[in-house]
């Protein structure tokens, strides 16, 4: 294979993988009436990518630099911060995020 053709493949591949993924909501949107499925996915996701933040973070901590580890930490305690007082996912992630790269663009 040529890297033209490479670079094609892996776009198709991509697109098969991405394409249902958007669609999917769509097309099993009206199966999501219940209200105790939504209930149960909206107290379970924001957790969930929380989890993912923390473990995604840490799975590199130890070998960066202290600076690096300081505003990590500082990233996760306003994150959890801001999550229990404020039960916003996007407040959490983005305050988090924010705090971690002010400490480490400023430090």
């Amino acid at each position: 294979m040529t890297i033209d053709s490479t670079i094609i493949v892996t776009a198709l591949l991509m697109a098969l993988v991405t394409a249902p993924a958007r669609f999917l909501p769509f097309l099993i949107g009206h199966r999501l009436n219940d209200p105790t499925l939504r209930r149960m996915f909206a107290d379970l996701f924001p957790p969930a990518v929380l989890a993912v933040l923390i473990v995604y973070l840490g799975w590199g901590a130890a070998q960066a630099p202290l600076v690096e580890q300081l505003a990590q930490l500082a990233g996760v305690a306003v994150t959890v911060a801001a999550h229990l007082t404020v039960r916003n996912l996007l407040v959490s992630v983005g305050g988090g995020t924010a705090v971690c790269m002010l400490i480490q663009n400023l430090l």
